[in-house]
């Protein structure tokens, strides 16, 4: 359907909504399709005009409306078998030290946060059922979202045949029933699974039956800024079993986020679990009473009227810096400390900005901080699949830190890219030695050949 176009003053504002509700940055390159998401709705509700129905969001008289709302511009795409790395850590890193840690109860409670349609807690259910060492065992599967209809999608269990490639055949003999032009998960493995509306910013959280011993929450912190990932970390180290496991989404890490998990290296992955013992925050400072303002001098009794100059025009004004861009001045000048503090902040303010995750890829592999630079690269590119320059920096990181198999796939990828015309560069770090077009090219094709030959 064709509406008006909706004054960008008001998207931005239905942007900032969403935002305060869910945690979700909307990108500004988003703004299209939330002004036609915006129309869409203000029509669902049968309101004149996109500011009242703006008005009366931002005033609770449409709290139902959320539901719809978020429904239609939250990612739900998903798969089973996402990330199959992260699952045969489960299967066979994780499990094995939770059984002997639970050997007493026999017993495990995993978390699916931001489980979408129920692809993820439904694998959760085939590798937990699939294990051998949990046999006879009991494990129940909470998974949760802030959007009800994806949550309704996930209770009906039905999935695409795109959704189950992954699945192996056997699996999918075992697990799944032929529907028409779908297929249905097993009804005793959906036994184990609990769906709840839970929105991950508004705090505190209600009861959910932890500590869990498992959280996955993958490909959700990418699109929250600073603050609202701090909050959310802090409610699920509160969560997470002290020898629990949490897993991120590849593109995502808990550097300068949270200091109350440390790394866990599981192999081709990697997950957190909670210290023992975090910092004490500072105590709150006391609000201190403003001084009493003088009293103002009597006015005079007369005073001339005089006709105020005419102002100048004021001149054009220079565009705004690029912090970005004056990040990697810093860096160039090798102030490495400087270009961090302010990459940070641009983060901060946009946790959605695909480059600002590549330098920061940058700033940790000059730092020597490896496994973080694969983390950035991939936020980078789950951002945006078109940077060569970065999936060829995220190919280099991968091959020094001994992961050949998937470094060969990245360069793959690389050469892919650029044979379709479809390369992006990352114009605003153009200050740093970044390879062109033909340069990667060779770079890719070189290290291919050195790691099949190797």
């Amino acid at each position: 359907m064709l509406h008006r176009p909706t004054p960008r003053s008001l998207v931005s504002r239905l942007a900032e909504l969403v935002e305060r509700v869910s945690g979700n940055v909307v990108p500004e390159g988003f703004y299209p399709f939330l002004s036609e998401v915006l129309q869409e709705r203000r029509l669902a509700r049968g309101l004149s005009d996109p500011e009242t129905y703006l008005q009366a969001l931002a005033t609770g008289r449409l709290e139902e409306e959320w539901r719809y709302l978020l429904a239609a511009i939250t990612v739900k795409e998903s798969f089973f078998f996402r990330t199959p790395q992260h699952f045969a850590a489960l299967r066979e890193v994780v499990i094995p030290q939770l059984v002997k840690a639970r050997a007493s109860s026999r017993r495990l409670k995993l978390w699916s946060a931001g489980c979408a349609r129920g692809e993820e807690p439904a694998t959760l259910a085939i590798v937990l059922a699939e294990h051998p060492l949990l046999a006879g065992w009991s494990w129940h599967i909470l998974a949760t979202d802030v959007d009800e209809e994806a949550l309704a999608a996930a209770r009906r269990g039905l999935y695409s045949e795109r959704a189950i490639a992954l699945v192996p055949e056997s699996l999918r003999q075992r697990y799944f029933a032929r529907k028409g032009e779908v297929w249905a998960f097993s009804p005793r493995l959906a036994q184990h699974i609990t769906y709840r509306y839970l929105n991950l910013v508004a705090e505190p959280f209600p009861a959910l039956g932890g500590p869990f011993d498992v959280i996955m929450l993958r490909n959700v912190l990418i699109y929250f800024r600073l603050p609202s990932q701090q909050r959310v970390l802090g409610q699920l180290a509160q969560q997470l079993a002290m020898d629990g496991f949490l897993f991120l989404g590849p593109a995502e890490t808990v550097w300068q986020v949270s200091d109350q998990f440390f790394a866990v290296d599981l192999g081709d992955c990697f997950a957190y679990q909670r210290r023992a013992t975090v910092p004490t925050p500072p105590p709150p400072r006391r609000s201190v009473a403003p001084a009493p303002r003088p009293h103002p001098s009597p006015p005079p009794k007369w005073s001339p009227k005089v006709a105020p100059p005419t102002p100048a025009p004021p001149p054009n004004p220079d565009p705004a810096p690029d912090p970005l861009r004056q990040a990697v001045g810093l860096l160039s000048e090798g102030n490495l400390t400087k270009a961090q503090e302010l990459l940070h902040q641009v983060l901060a303010a946009n946790p959605a900005d695909p480059q600002a995750h590549a330098l920061e890829g940058y700033l940790h592999e000059v730092a020597g901080r490896g496994r973080e630079a694969i983390a950035a690269f991939r936020a980078s590119l789950y951002l945006d699949p078109q940077l060569f320059q970065a999936r060829l920096l995220l190919a280099h990181a991968l091959r020094r830190a001994g992961e050949a198999r998937r470094a060969m796939s990245e360069y793959r990828q690389v050469l892919g890219t650029l044979a379709t015309g479809q390369g992006k560069e990352l114009d605003r770090l153009s200050a740093l030695p970044l390879p062109t077009q033909e340069q990667a090219s060779r770079q890719a094709k070189a290290a291919l050949q050195g790691l099949e030959q190797g």
